[in-house]
């Protein structure tokens, strides 16, 4: 089965799909585009007539939700073959990344959230070995990701 040219946009729900929102602008109205998130009444709404998929959420705290996740990822990281994914995370996009990148040579864009100021959440330490472009909203970060690159708060 041939790769696609999707572009897959997965975060969490809240201020992660906020974020994405406000990094890709119009990407979703140029390009052939999928979503990938949680389901909520929020999100629901918000993609409502999108091209979607919702994932179950994955907590470490529940190790069973990780073998779900990763699960729904596999099966949807086969069925959609993005060419490229843009995320902000968390926990919900990790299995996707991983399979994507491992599987098809997916092509990652991360975008870590403003709310890491100056340490990091577990999510852009999981997704950094993975990620072709690893962009952080704080300058204090780097110490942490010196690869990364600084790009201002959204």
């Amino acid at each position: 089965m041939k790769r696609t040219n999707k572009i897959c946009l997965a975060c969490s729900a809240g201020g992660h799909l906020r974020e994405l929102l406000l990094a890709v602008g119009s990407i979703p109205e140029r390009y052939d585009c999928y979503w990938l998130t949680l389901k909520t009444p929020a999100t629901e709404a918000f993609i409502k007539g999108k091209d979607h998929v919702f994932l179950t959420n994955f907590q470490p705290a529940k190790r069973w939700t990780l073998l779900v996740n990763a699960m729904q990822a596999l099966y949807w990281v086969l069925v959609k073959r993005p060419a490229a994914i843009i995320t902000t995370g968390a926990g919900v996009t990790v299995p996707t990344v991983f399979f994507a990148k491992k599987l098809l040579g997916t092509k990652i864009i991360f975008i870590n959230s403003a709310a890491d100021v100056t340490a990091p959440s577990r999510t852009p330490v999981w997704i950094e070995k993975y990620a072709d472009l690893f962009l952080v909203q704080w300058e204090d970060l780097k110490a942490v990701f010196p690869n990364a690159i600084h790009c201002g708060v959204l």
